[in-house]
C-alpha cells in the first residue's frame, strides 16, 4: 500500500513538473519570437498568411488550422496605430494571404491541399511596410512601446526596416 502511494505521489509530482516545464518553455518561446510590425496595402488582418517562394508564385509554408489558435483564441494580429499590425503568427517578406479568414481556416480539421490553397491566394504582394523590432522579450509592453514609436514617427529608425 505504501509503495503504491509513493509511486502515485511521484507520478503526480512528475506530471506537475512536466506541465510547469512546458509552460516555462512556451513562455520562453514567446519571449524569443520576433516583433514584426507591418502595414498592408488593404485590410487583411483576418486573412490567413502563408509563406511564398521568392518569385511569389508558390506557397512554401502554411499553418495547420490549429496553429491559428492559442488557448482557444484566434492568433489574429494586434492592431496598432497608423494602420500598422503586430504579427502574432508569422509574417515575413514573402508573405501572401489566402481568401480564408482565421476563423474559417481554424475550423478545418486539416489544411487544404496545396493546389487549393494556391488557388485561394488573394494577394501575393500585400505588404506596404515590414519592420523587425527585435524579440518580444526585449519590450515589457510591446503594443504600448511600438505605438509610442509610431506616434513619434520613430518606428523605421528604431526597428530594422525589411520593406
Amino acid at each position: 500500500m505504501k509503495t503504491t502511494a509513493i509511486a502515485l505521489l511521484l507520478c503526480l509530482s512528475a506530471g506537475c513538473a512536466g506541465r510547469k516545464a512546458t509552460a516555462t518553455a512556451e513562455g520562453m518561446a514567446e519571449r524569443t519570437r520576433p516583433l514584426m510590425v507591418y502595414r498592408t496595402k488593404q485590410d487583411l488582418h483576418d486573412k490567413v498568411p502563408v509563406g511564398l517562394s521568392e518569385d511569389r508564385q508558390h506557397i512554401l509554408s502554411y499553418p495547420q488550422p490549429k496553429d491559428l489558435l492559442l488557448d482557444g483564441k484566434l492568433r489574429l494580429p494586434t492592431k496598432l496605430g497608423n494602420n500598422h499590425w503586430l504579427d502574432n503568427k508569422g509574417i515575413g517578406l514573402n508573405t501572401g494571404f489566402l481568401r480564408m479568414t482565421y476563423a474559417e481556416y481554424a475550423a478545418l480539421q486539416e489544411a487544404p491541399p496545396l493546389a487549393e490553397m494556391e488557388a485561394m491566394l488573394m494577394d501575393r504582394d500585400p505588404l506596404e511596410s515590414l519592420c523587425d523590432c527585435g524579440l518580444r522579450g526585449t519590450m515589457a509592453d510591446p503594443v504600448k512601446e511600438i505605438n509610442g514609436l509610431l506616434k513619434k514617427n520613430l518606428l523605421r529608425e528604431r526597428c530594422k526596416v525589411l520593406k
